[in-house]
Parts: structure tokens; sequence; C-alpha cells
């Protein structure tokens, strides 16, 4: 599908990814709807975006609220005009024992990483089809591929995500509308890792990357109807193939190359442990 002057909304616009994402997608000549919630960050991303000379509306959204997820979509075409790509990029993260996770926080971490990525294209896929014109991006991650320890809820929502992308895609071969998902490893200076990487990198043998790696990745999803694309500082591959055909010795390997202690170190590094 191409870029120049369509209309994009991209979820969880504000921080993190969301900043490299909107540029991208603005350097292409796109029009971005950015949404996150209400406040000032999401006001300096639109104005941030709009420097890029194509049009930028801010459409807030608390996407934990069922009752706003079922509003964006629409409140986004009125502000932007009619949606032609979704990009599902809001998520939440949290590392440390799951016996200890608070029910309240795994219930949060579903509705905004699962919940709203499938709502959101529920709603948007419609009016894609009666246009046919259309690219839905999901955002999942490397723990959408392949499990790591102390990620359990954030584990559990990205394989959906990663699962639900592929079937929707499937579903929708004969219709000129597409799916891809993005499944970023640890990606330096944003985020979860990106907050605590210079008490974990020694400790990472994934490697990481940098955030605008991830708004190349949306761009080339778009412009090559890619259907997966896998961003990781070091070959990953043959890990995520060996976990789903040899689980125990996929695990054995990550218990060898140290990726559950990378895990903890995270978690030591937000009092987690």
């Amino acid at each position: 599908m191409e870029l120049r002057g369509a209309n994009a909304l991209v979820t969880g616009a504000a921080g993190g990814l969301g900043r490299y994402i909107t540029r991208a997608l603005a350097a292409q000549g796109a029009n971005v709807a950015v949404s996150d919630l209400p406040g000032d960050p999401l006001d300096a991303r639109a104005r941030e975006v709009a420097g890029f000379g194509t049009r930028v509306e801010a459409v807030p959204a608390d996407l934990a609220k069922q009752g706003q997820r079922r509003e964006l979509i629409a409140n986004a075409e009125e502000a932007l005009g009619p949606i032609d790509l979704l990009v599902n990029n809001a998520g939440l993260e949290f590392v440390g024992p799951y016996a200890e996770a608070p029910l309240s926080q795994i219930d949060l971490i579903t509705k905004v990483n699962l919940l709203s990525v499938m709502e959101l294209s529920r709603l948007a896929l419609p009016g894609m089809l009666d246009r046919g014109r259309g690219h839905i991006v999901n955002v999942a991650s490397l723990a959408g591929k392949a499990p790591l320890a102390y990620f359990h809820t954030y584990n559990a929502t990205k394989f959906g995500v990663v699962g639900f992308s592929h079937s929707l895609r499937h579903e929708l071969t004969d219709d000129p509308v597409s799916v891809s998902v993005i499944c970023p490893g640890f990606i330096e200076r944003e985020g979860m890792y990106g907050r605590v990487e210079e008490q974990v990198a020694p400790e990472n043998p994934l490697g990481s990357s940098p955030p605008e790696k991830v708004g190349t990745a949306v761009v080339r999803a778009v412009n090559e109807d890619r259907a997966e694309i896998i961003i990781n500082g070091r070959p990953v591959r043959p890990l995520i193939a060996l976990a789903s055909v040899a689980p125990k010795a996929a695990l054995w390997l990550n218990e060898k190359v140290g990726t559950r202690e990378a895990a903890r170190e995270m978690g030591r590094a937000y009092g987690r442990f």
C-alpha cells in the first residue's frame, strides 16, 4: 500500500516506540492520528510529527477502558478521515515472579496488549474492506515468538498478538487488506529494557537494536506487505525454531546462554526481586 497520502492511526504514540513509528510514517508522507493517554506528551508528539509537513491529529484514548477502545476508530476517522493503516503499538510491560503478580495487573496488561489489538482491528477492518484498501500492523515482541522467564503475562499477550496477526492475514488472503506483525527484541534507549540497559546489557545474550529500526520495520511491512519482521541485535531464528520443535531443549539452551539471568537482572533493576 502506498503510504503517501494515506491516513494512519498509531496507538501508544506518545512515548517509547511510538515516536519512531509516527516519525517514520510521516516521513513517508502519511497523515497520522496519534493516540495515547490524554495529556502533554500526546500533544507534544502531535506537534513534533506535524513538523514533517503532513496532517496530524491527536486522538486521546485509554485502551484499558472498553468504551474508549470502542470509540477510538470512529474518533480518529472523524478527526483525520478514513483510516487506511492501523498500527497497534500500545503496550504495557512487567517483569517479575508470576506468583507475586497482582491479578489487577494481569487484567490490565491483557486488555491493553491483546484485547485492544483485536478490538481495534475488528472496528477498523469493515471500513477497509468496503474501501478496498487497508493494512493493519501489530507491534508484538520477540517475547511473542519464544518464552522468556519472568515475562509471563507479557509473553502470553504477545504470543496472542502474533497468532492473531497470522490468522487474520490468512483469512484476508483474497482481500485488498493485509496484516503484518513486528517482533522487536531488546530495544535500546526506550521501553522497559532501554530504561535499565546500562545495568542489564552485560548480562543480555540476545543483543539489542536501536528504536529507529522499529519505525523502519513498520514502513517496510506496509510497502513490501511483509507477514512478519523480527528485529533483534543477534541472530535469533534458530532459537525460535528450537522452541517450536523441542521446547525442553530450547529451555536448556536458554539457560546455558543466560537469558533467564538477563530477565532476572531486569527484574532486579526494577526492584522486583
